[in-house]
């Protein structure tokens, strides 16, 4: 079966049941765009499995994508980095290794290393402006949280979403969705980027970053710099995952306000 591409009153369906207001203690904890992420996560450790809410900040990746996205900020823009101190940085800002998120897929009983968007990424690392030290790099970080227990979240099943969600306010969206089709009752879910709480976690990162000396900035060049060609660069990688995975499906800007109503536009 072809799969179904929501229309703008399906997709308010959806906002309207699976929004959530965020919770400011862990705003920064993040998940990937995509679409099939259940509400609770089940996170697995080499010591036990618990489950967790699921974090409000969607970005490409999670923060695999994050550190990706830093270290194509430093070559797009010329910038000197300290790799190590790039990661720590991170690691700071989302308050401590144990909350780093990157998630795998499971396909026909076995583990597939991986989300798309990295995988994108391994297959054309030069769209995303990376080198192959970039990608050697990112690889041997995901060797070092598995050796200290810091596992993937296992994402499974078919990618079933219907929509591109752009997504601005203090609401998360769950993913997935039942909506009745001549078919009967069919499950959907839609990619989200959360670009509210990308954007928040950015000016503090770039600080860390400042502060640590991770990332040499040239002359005249300050912390509000950094955060623009960040926020220019995050908007590159989401573009040439989108474009990628789902570019056939519609695309949509959602905007909420305070009391969690929200307006939907089409944008393609």
């Amino acid at each position: 079966m072809s799969k179904i591409k929501l229309t703008t009153s399906q997709v308010a369906a959806l906002i309207k049941e699976n929004s959530y207001q965020i919770d400011e203690k862990n705003q920064f904890f993040s998940r990937c765009i995509d679409g099939r992420y259940e509400k609770k996560l089940k996170v697995k450790s080499q010591k036990s499995k618990v489950e967790e809410h699921l974090p409000a900040l969607a970005t490409p990746g999670a923060d695999l994508g994050e550190l990706a996205l830093i270290l194509a900020c430093a070559n797009d823009f010329g910038l000197e980095i300290d790799y190590e101190k790039v990661f720590q940085s991170l690691v700071e800002v989302i308050g401590g290794l144990k909350n780093f998120s990157y998630h795998t897929d499971f396909y026909n009983g076995g583990l597939a290393l991986g989300c798309g968007h990295f995988n994108q990424i391994l297959k054309n690392f030069v769209a995303y402006n990376l080198q192959k030290n970039d990608v050697e790099f990112l690889e041997k970080k995901l060797r070092f949280l598995e050796k200290k227990g810091v596992l993937p979240i296992v994402l499974e099943g078919e990618h079933n979403e219907g929509a591109v969600l752009i997504v601005k306010g203090n609401f998360g969206i769950y993913p997935k969705f039942i909506i009745e089709t001549d078919e009967g009752k069919k499950a959907v879910s839609v990619f989200i980027y959360q670009r509210t709480l990308v954007d928040k976690r950015h000016q503090v990162l770039t600080r860390q970053l400042i502060k640590n000396r991770a990332v040499n900035l040239f002359d005249g060049f300050d912390e509000e710099y950094l955060y623009e060609i960040l926020s220019e660069e995050a908007e590159n990688h989401l573009l040439e995952t989108v474009n990628r995975l789902s570019s056939d499906l519609p695309l949509f800007d959602v905007v909420f306000d305070n009391s969690g109503r929200f307006s939907l536009k089409s944008l393609k």
